[in-house]
């Protein structure tokens, strides 16, 4: 039991690397394009869609 106290530390620190550094990335609904942030920004009060290049009521990406 006791070795295995030892490698917990060890395990949790390699376990919170992988989840830190898998990728997640995001589709943007209008073009269907993969983005790695989301495309959208505000715009004269609207979300605008940089892609697209349209305004939108709401987001366009999903996957978050």
């Amino acid at each position: 039991m006791r070795p295995i106290r030892k490698l917990l530390p060890l395990i949790a620190t390699i376990a919170i690397a992988a989840l830190a550094t898998a990728s997640t990335t995001m589709t943007c609904t209008l073009t269907g394009k993969e983005v790695k942030e989301c495309c959208c920004t505000m715009k004269d009060g609207k979300m605008f869609c940089k892609l697209a290049q349209k305004s939108v009521d709401k987001c366009c990406c999903k996957g978050m």
